[in-house]
């Protein structure tokens, strides 16, 4: 396992000495066959103050999904070892209570769009300004 990724469930709230709390840290479950990729995303967003769970396939995605109930939103390729990121995309909407859990679908191929429209996408490759752009607007959307 990479160094600096998630691997265990974190609390649903930030905890300070005291017994106080801040509210929700958001999480983001991020699912690429690639290890060099999965260590990019997370650290950038580690950075910016996000909780990040990096899985290597779908099996892995849905063990981290088992562990922790509460997702702010899961980004994946849809290329993975042992399915699609559109297969975990639509396991994940048949949850109860994860219906509405924003999911960004990345590609690099040019039939991906065209094969889940109704999927928010991002075609690789990317510049991660622009995968935390449309992040940050999906989390926007979730929570107006």
């Amino acid at each position: 396992m990479t160094p600096g990724l998630l691997t265990e469930s974190m609390p649903d709230r930030a905890t300070i000495p005291g017994g106080g709390s801040f509210a929700p840290w958001p999480t983001l479950l991020v699912v690429d066959g690639d290890v060099g990729m999965l260590a990019i995303v997370v650290c950038y967003f580690e950075k910016r103050g996000f909780h990040v769970a990096a899985a290597g396939s779908v099996a892995e995605a849905k063990d981290f999904c088992h562990r922790r109930r509460n997702w702010t939103l899961a980004i994946s390729d849809y290329h993975l070892p042992d399915g699609t990121g559109w297969e975990l995309c639509c396991w994940i909407q048949e949850q109860p209570g994860w219906e509405a859990m924003p999911f960004l679908l990345t590609s690099g191929s040019i039939n991906c769009s065209a094969l889940c429209p109704t999927a928010d996408f991002l075609a690789k490759p990317f510049r991660l300004e622009s995968l935390e752009q449309r992040v940050r607007t999906l989390l926007h959307r979730k929570s107006a």
